[in-house]
């Protein structure tokens, strides 16, 4: 469409939503975001060129893999309830599903600079945590205290709070976004990431073991059986499933 400019009063052709998605490096405009995520990975095309995620102006040192597992299919197998018997009686016969899941893998990317801030982050929680344990510890040291002297009062808030977190247990079993908090920033830096995960319903998210880029360097100069010409990221995609790279 044509749009008159506020500034210089001139008309101008605003261009339309895909050739705006090109010009800002999207070079697969009609993909989804996590086609977009496969499709440049095999092709080691940006944001997986080699750049840190996180600064984007370092060539990464570190490699984070990521294994992002979503849920495809599912269908119930028998709704459950109550049923009669062959003698007459009834049973209770519990709900059965079946599920289909797709393992998806992507690298994170880092500097060397960059990776000492994600081991902070990553610290910091580990001390978090702690402190929370020994919180916890000393509520419960004071609850032995408070049952000691008021033993009926503490009866009936007892039976009321095992209530509360029996039903909080149950309910965890339903949750199926699992990712730790301090994790997410970091993931949103990789381009289409966050839009992905807003896509799907259930998903399960979780970190490898980091691997070093600079020894995959030396590993595939020092091999005969290897092109020289290949990344240490495709060369860690090979040691994968061919699946885990494939559109779902």
């Amino acid at each position: 469409m044509d749009k008159r400019c506020q500034a210089c009063q001139q008309m101008v052709r605003v261009p339309d939503t895909i050739t705006l998605q090109q010009s800002s490096g999207d070079n697969y405009p009609l993909l989804r975001p996590l086609e977009k995520i496969l499709a440049t990975l095999r092709e080691g095309e940006p944001p997986f060129d080699g750049l840190c995620h996180h600064c984007e102006c370092r060539d990464a040192d570190i490699l984070i893999p990521v294994k992002l597992r979503i849920l495809i299919e599912r269908y119930m197998k028998d709704d459950g309830g109550i049923r009669p018997t062959i003698t007459g009686g009834v049973k209770l016969v519990a709900s059965a599903a079946e599920e289909y899941w797709k393992e998806v893998w992507f690298p994170l990317l880092l500097c060397s600079e960059c990776q000492k801030e994600y081991i902070e982050d990553r610290e910091q929680r580990r001390r978090k945590r702690r402190w929370e344990l020994l919180g916890l510890f000393a509520l419960l040291g004071a609850f032995l205290v408070f049952a000691y002297f008021f033993t009926a009062i503490v009866a009936l808030c007892s039976l009321f709070f095992w209530l509360l977190l029996a039903f909080c247990w149950a309910s965890q079993f339903r949750n199926r976004i699992k990712l730790q908090a301090w994790q997410l920033p970091w993931l949103e830096e990789i381009r289409w990431v966050s839009e992905a995960l807003a896509m799907e319903d259930e998903y399960n998210l979780e970190t490898g073991k980091t691997l070093d880029l600079r020894k995959i360097r030396h590993i595939i100069e020092g091999s005969e059986n290897t092109d020289d010409n290949l990344s240490p990221i495709q060369w860690w995609m090979q040691q994968f499933k061919r699946s885990y790279f494939e559109i779902p």
